[in-house]
């Protein structure tokens, strides 16, 4: 079977991955959940919220993601030059239906609903967003596969957009179908810009799924079974999974030969 890979570019001003969120509390994983990219997948796909084989498919994937940096233009030393931002998180206090009248049908129908269907009041929460940071993500799997998921995310049949609708792509997302995933990367790395860095700030991560002997793997629960919205908090909606985060020098040719196969 014919293997290749499409490349993903996360570059938006804020992006969330929900991540260990709870009631009014909706946090953020660090980098791009196995779920989050299979959401974003589904969207584009027009897939709905239950279909459990095509999530198995998608499940299937391989999947890595790069935390990469956002380079920007400083003034120093009486010069511009390139640097890189410092990742960090946002958090937002979010407010939805408040400043309605409820003596008005029309305004009325702005707030929010309690559980039993009435009239509530303004639903408050705070959501956190990660900022100044980008990520490529390479899914590889049968040719097949990936050319028509690169194909729908030119075209999506739904919104595509970073964890909430307000964290909209700020460059094209699909970077192209490869056939190896060391030009998948290189691409990636590309559009980072991380060579006209200095050299002691190219570093990046690396987020994989675990292999035997690896240590000090992470513990998530990431691999979507359903986004059914019924079946939310019952212990199905996901499968546990291993990952491992490594920092990565680009200038050290042998930790790119390791991940990317040359």
């Amino acid at each position: 079977m014919k293997k290749k890979f499409l490349a993903l570019y996360f570059d938006a001003p804020s992006m969330a991955f929900g991540f260990e969120s709870r009631h009014d509390r909706r946090g953020t994983a660090p980098f791009p959940t196995r779920s989050a990219v299979t959401g974003i997948l589904c969207a584009a796909a027009g897939v709905e919220r239950g279909d459990e084989a095509f999530l198995a498919k998608m499940a299937a994937l391989e999947m890595v993601a790069l935390e990469l940096p956002r380079v920007v233009e400083k003034w120093k030393d009486g010069k511009f030059g390139k640097t890189r931002l410092s990742a960090s998180n946002l958090l937002d206090y979010h407010t939805v239906g408040g400043g309605y009248e409820k003596s008005d049908e029309r305004q009325k129908m702005q707030i929010p609903r309690t559980a039993d269907g009435k009239v509530g009041g303004t639903a408050l929460s705070y959501r956190e967003y990660l900022t100044d940071v980008k990520f490529g993500v390479i899914v590889g799997g049968d040719a097949e596969t990936i050319e028509a998921l690169a194909a729908k995310l030119v075209d999506p049949v739904w919104g595509v957009w970073f964890g909430r609708k307000c964290c909209v792509p700020a460059s094209p997302l699909a970077q192209g179908v490869y056939g190896d995933k060391a030009s998948a990367a290189r691409r990636l790395f590309e559009l980072s810009e991380i060579v006209e860095l200095p050299e002691n700030e190219r570093g990046y991560r690396l987020i994989r799924d675990a292999k035997p002997g690896d240590d000090e793997a992470q513990v998530l629960y990431d691999v979507p079974v359903t986004f059914e919205r019924t079946r939310r908090g019952l212990g199905e909606e996901f499968k546990r999974r291993l990952v491992v985060v490594m920092k990565r020098d680009y200038d050290d040719p042998n930790a790119f030969e390791e991940d990317f196969g040359e």
